[in-house]
Parts: C-alpha cells; structure tokens; sequence
C-alpha cells in the first residue's frame, strides 16, 4: 500500500468515527501529493466544516462540485452546490447563494430522482417563507418530503417535516406542530442520518419550541442538542446550542450566565453563520436592557442590525428605557407587519412590548388590539408564557382605563403565572403594575406587599425593573429642538491632583461662566451633572453662538489668569419628547455621543445642526463619526471660535 493510500485509509476511517481534525490533516496531506477524488473532498469538506474552517469547507466543495460533475453524477455536484448555497445564505451573501442554487436546479434538471431533489425542494421552501408565501413554502416541504421518502433518505425527509413544523408555528396551527417536531426528531436520531441534517434538525426543534414559548420541551431539546453536538465533535450547532440556552438562561433571570453565554455563541457564529449570529445579539439585547445596561444594548443593537436582524422586541424594550415611547411604538410596528418568518415567530414576544408602548404614547385603541391578538395567540399555543403574558397586557390596559377591580385581577393572574414560569423579570414588572393598580382602588397596605415582593426579586436577580408606583406620566409634546452637551476633560485627574479645596471653587466659577452664556443665548438647562450640563435651544444659531460663547470665556481666562478648564462641548437638532421639564429620544442620545466625540477646547456639531441655522456657521473642519449606539456614520463639523474665525 503506498503512502497516499494508507492517509486516505486512515482519514476515510477517522472520518466514520467523526475525528474531524484527524480526518481533515490526512485528507490535506493526501490532496498536497495528487487531487482528491469527488468523494474525498466531500469527506474534507465536512471535516473543515466540522472544524470551524469555512474558507476550507468551501473551498474544498467548490472542488467537489466540478469533480462530481467531471464524473457524471449529478446529484453529487447538485449536493455541492446545495451546500454552497446554505453556506451563502447563512453568511448573508444572498446573490451567491443564488447563483449556487441555480447551479445546483442545472445539474439535477436531467437526473434521476434523488435526495438532491428534495434538498432543493427545502431550499427552495425557506426563501418562499422569507418572503411570507407560506402556502409556497408549505406546498415545496410537502414536496420535499414525498421525494425523501421515495428515494429513502430519512435525513431530507426530517429537514422536510421540521420546515412544515416552522410553517405551522407561523400560521398559528399550534396543533399540528408538536406532532411534526417529534416525527422530525425521531427521523433525525436513525442511525446514518448525517450530522448536518440531524443537528440542523435539533436546532430547529428547540428553534419551534421557543416560538410556542415551551421553555420547557425548548430546555429538554437543547440538553439533547448539546449532547450531540459534543458526541459528534461537531462546531457551529454548538453556538446555536449556546445561544438557546443563553435564552433559556434570561427567562430565569440568571443574566450574568445568560450574557456570557450569548456572547460566546455570536463570537462562534459570526464565522459560520451570520443570519444567526444577529439573531444572537438581539438576545444580547434583551438581557443588557434586564440587567440596566442601556449602553451596552445599544452596543448590540448595532451588531444586530449590521447583521440584518431588527433588533427585536429587545430594540422596543430599549427605546421605552430611554424614554422614546414614539420611537418604540414606530419600531414595533415595522416589525409586526412584516411577513417574515422569523418575524411571525417572534410576534407573540414583540406584542407585549408594543402594548406598553401604546399605552405609553397613550394609543388605546391600538393597544387594545395588540390585546385581543395576543390573547387569542395564548389561547391557541395553550403554554403559560403567553397566557401571562396576555393576562399582564389586560391589564395593564384595564389600568390605563381606571378599570382598577379589572386590572387587579388579570395582573393577580399575571403574577401567578409568570411566578410559575420563573421568570423573574416579568413577575416583577407585573408587581409594580399591580402595586400601582392597588393604590389606584386605595389598597395601600396590598401595594407595599406588592413592592416588597418586586423588590426581592430585583436583589436576588438583579434584573432592573423600576419600582416607581406613580401613575404614569403624560407622554409630553414632541418638539424640534438643538441639544447642547458639555463636559470638563479630565475632570477626574485634576480633582484628585488639585484636592477639594482648589477643586470646588474653581469647579464653581465653571458653572457660573457657563450658565451666563446659557442665559445669554436663551438656552434651557435641562441637566448639571458636576462637571458637565445637558441644555436646549429653540434657535440653532442661538446654540452655536452660546458653544462658541464658552469656549472663547474659557480661552479668554486662561489667557489672562495663565488656566482655565478645557471643555468638550457637542451638540446636535432634531426632534424630542419633552416631559417634566426634561427631553427625550434619539435626538438627545445623538447630541451626547457627538460632545464624547469632542476633543478638548472643541465644538463639535452634527450637520443637521450646520443645516438648521440660518447664519453661516464658522466651519473648520469634518469628521465622520462612528458613534456608540447608532448604526449609520454620523457626519460631524469642527466648528471654529478663536479670534481667526471673528467678525
């Protein structure tokens, strides 16, 4: 037997045992000596694939495809470009994907039936779901699994059955889909069954379960999942494993354990999978709002974004955090009237928040159908997350209402049930509305048991939940205003070096210096936070001359005096909610991140600022801004003040 002979001998074998890294070493040491054959470098492929080596996995089906071809077997080289296709699609390069799945459609148009066929018939059936033809996508699975079971391939045949299980979960046909999931898991546990077809399988599974809200089967199949991953030394499936059980994590309030586990899954992801990966940080979302972490939602929200997923219902939670009921009511509403599948998967998870938000804008009538919605959604998957969480959504409408008997009831309700789930986040949230109701119906003594009750579960878990019982506050007016942010640079350093008696009453003539210029140019101060001041303008010239104002007192000081404070000062106009003599929305948040932005002694201003005065603003200089929180660039003027730019 010669060298070459006895490496493939050894890698086909390490092969069967799923020894990728083995099988994927031989494999490449015989390919350096003479070109594989079709078959070996479909065996490197997955041996690559399985080893998280995606320029590798594709590389060596490209090869596949032209050698299965150059063989005459068809349904080898339609087999190649098929998973080619998957690749694509998954990294979101959806022109490639096609054109593979074109070749694939040319190779099969002239063979014999095969599980090729089914395979395509599949593909086929996720872009139509895409797209919301659930009755293509319904009618191609349906295909796909009477070829499967002609040409007795029970691996197609469960990829076929957990896609109708997807199309039934969308469609509401909640009766149909469990029975579905388990012909498809059982398919998937034959022995032969290849591991792309039985983990896609298992991911789909416990992918159905978490659209039904069955935390628990979802928990039962992700242990199963996870424990074949590992079996079979199989990387990928692993992150989407991780991911579930980060899921799974956060409903139980474990979010510390949660975001670690979601981060490892989209670090995982991001090479091999790309729709999911931002799948993956809008969960990342949701547990950094739970936790408090509204900057670092932001953070994932960006990734998610870039990565092509909404966001969502974590971007609504976030937006009503921030106080942009506004914006989170025209972001929920983006997403429920889109006919994606994974989309209507997430409807009954994004209905609740889209309530909340109605109700904070004060909509509702359309809060009022997001309720009849979402209930009869928990009455059709009869599991007790939606039941609770159509029970709070009552609720909390009857409260809005003054219906105060009403919504003591249906948040009891949602109490007991969310308690039952053990979900601490949103049994504690539903507390603090029932406390709220309670003092409404003069129930005082019931509310602090309430509170005290929310308040436990916010130490135990730390999930960050407002334990404000207030009636809710007047949504306020929207208006157009230019936002001014300022901070001293390097506040911490010299405090500590000057000591606190320099350091107060020089810290104190910064404030009276630039509350002058706030008065002077007729602007509002909103907020001082010790070193730095949140004000608004209703003139964008008058905010711009103020900016240029402080800088040039600043200067003006340390040329005299030999010091003075360096300021970072950054603004930005847009429209914003203005409520108990504060504002709030994006327009406030962007202001913020352009004065981090500043440099010392610098006005920094957005070009919506330079576009809105109607004096020619004294620019100097342009920057593009990558800024925390906001998915596009955004373009920033250097503004000058010195005497150079005078007069």
């Amino acid at each position: 037997m010669s060298t070459r002979e006895a490496l493939l001998e050894h890698a086909r074998a390490a092969f069967a045992q799923s020894r990728w890294s083995a099988a994927r070493s031989a494999l490449q040491d015989a390919d350096a000596g003479e070109p594989l054959g079709a078959e070996d470098l479909e065996r490197l492929a997955w041996s690559c694939r399985w080893e998280s080596d995606p320029a590798g996995f594709i590389d060596a089906l490209e090869r596949a495809e032209v050698a299965f071809a150059a063989d005459g077997t068809a349904a080898g080289a339609a087999r190649m470009a098929l998973e080619q296709a998957r690749h694509h699609a998954m990294m979101l390069d959806g022109a490639v994907a096609l054109t593979c799945y074109v070749r694939a459609t040319e190779h099969l148009a002239d063979a014999p039936e095969c599980a090729e066929h089914a395979q395509a018939q599949w593909s086929l059936a996720f872009t139509l779901m895409e797209a919301g033809d659930q009755d293509g996508a319904e009618a191609a699975l349906l295909d796909a699994r009477e070829i499967a079971r002609r040409v007795g391939s029970p691996g197609m045949e469960a990829m076929a059955v957990q896609g109708l299980a997807h199309v039934a979960a969308t469609a509401g046909e909640v009766g149909e889909v469990l029975p579905l999931l388990d012909e498809a898991a059982a398919l998937a546990m034959r022995p032969g069954v290849a591991p792309i077809h039985a983990g896609y399988v298992y991911c789909a599974v416990i992918s159905v379960c978490r659209a039904l809200c069955d935390w628990g089967r979802a928990t039962e199949w992700t242990k199963v999942s996870t424990r074949y991953c590992e079996r079979e030394s199989i990387a990928g499936y692993t992150g989407l494993c991780r991911f579930h059980q980060g899921e799974i994590n956060r409903l139980h309030g474990h979010l510390a354990e949660a975001e670690q586990r979601v981060l490892q899954a989209c670090e995982e992801l991001l090479d091999i999978n790309r729709y999911s990966a931002g799948w993956g940080y809008s969960e990342l979302v949701e547990i950094r709002v739970r936790r408090g972490d509204l900057d670092g939602a932001e953070e994932a929200l960006e990734e998610a974004i870039a990565l092509g997923d909404d966001g969502q219902p974590g971007r609504g939670r976030l937006l009503l955090a921030q106080g942009d009921a506004r914006a989170a009511v025209r972001s929920l509403h983006r997403s429920l009237t889109d006919p994606g599948f994974l989309a209507r998967e997430r409807r009954v998870f994004l209905i609740p928040v889209y309530v909340a938000a109605c109700l904070a804008v004060g909509d509702e009538q359309a809060a009022a159908g997001a309720v009849e919605e979402l209930e009869e959604l928990a009455r059709r998957f009869g599991t007790l997350g939606p039941a609770a969480a159509a029970a709070v959504a009552r609720g909390h409408l009857a409260l809005h209402r003054g219906r105060t008997d009403e919504a003591i009831a249906a948040l009891r309700e949602g109490v007991r049930m969310w308690s039952e789930v053990e979900a601490p986040y949103e049994a504690a949230q539903t507390r603090v509305l029932l406390a709220r109701a309670l003092t409404a119906d003069g129930d005082g003594a019931g509310a602090r048991l309430e509170l005290k009750a929310a308040a436990r579960l916010v130490d135990e878990f730390g999930v960050a939940v407002d334990l404000d019982i207030a009636p809710e506050r007047a949504e306020g007016t929207r208006t157009v205003r230019t936002f001014l942010f300022s901070d001293i640079v390097d506040s911490t350093r010299l405090s500590e070096a000057m000591g606190d008696a320099a350091w107060e009453p020089l810290l104190q003539w910064h404030d009276r210096t630039l509350r002058a210029e706030f008065e002077r140019w007729s602007g509002e101060e909103i907020k001082h936070g010790g070193d730095g001041f949140f004000v608004a303008f209703a003139d964008a010239d008058d905010a711009v001359e103020c900016a240029v104002a402080v800088q040039r007192a600043l200067a003006r000081h340390r040329a005299e005096h030999g010091f003075a404070l360096s300021v970072r000062i950054g603004l930005h106009v847009g429209e914003a909610t203005a409520r108990d003599a504060d504002y709030f929305g994006s327009a406030v948040i962007r202001a913020a991140r352009v004065s981090a932005a500043a440099g010392a002694g610098e006005v920094l201003v957005s070009e919506d600022v330079v576009a809105a005065c109607r004096r020619e603003v004294p620019v100097v200089g342009e920057r593009t801004l990558e800024l925390k929180g906001i998915a596009e660039p955004v373009v920033a003027a250097l503004v000058g003040w010195d005497d150079r730019t005078e007069g």
